[in-house]
């Protein structure tokens, strides 16, 4: 494990391990009212997050920060989901969409892949 992912990791745990379970993020998560499943819920991914459990779900967030207003102990719960991504951009384990994102930032300075034309 490289120090960036042993770092991110430390610094998720600290995140997570605050959280008192309340659910009261559950009301505000636009993801959580698309898909209706508790794993996908900002508690929901806390709790993964807090077992080391790193999947693909973690993309699964709009990083609105609602669920950070709603919180009762102010957790900064979109931070770890970043870290999380970052860990799984380094794991080589990101969604196909990222790779892209990735890609065209290297290849063009912007996510899109547009390339400006000087004139």
């Amino acid at each position: 494990m490289t120090a960036e992912n042993f770092n991110a990791k430390e610094e998720i745990k600290e995140i997570v391990e605050g959280c008192i379970k309340c659910g009261l993020c559950r009301s505000i998560c636009p993801v959580l009212r698309v898909l209706r499943e508790e794993n996908y819920s900002p508690r929901g991914k806390a709790i993964m997050l807090e077992n080391d459990i790193i999947e693909k779900i973690i993309y699964e967030c709009t990083l609105c920060k609602g669920c950070e207003i709603k919180c009762p102990v102010n957790l900064k719960l979109c931070n770890a989901f970043i870290n999380a991504r970052m860990i799984l951009v380094n794991q080589k384990k990101e969604i196909p969409e990222i790779k892209e994102l990735i890609k065209n930032l290297n290849k063009s300075g912007n996510i899109f892949g547009v390339v400006e034309s000087e004139e």
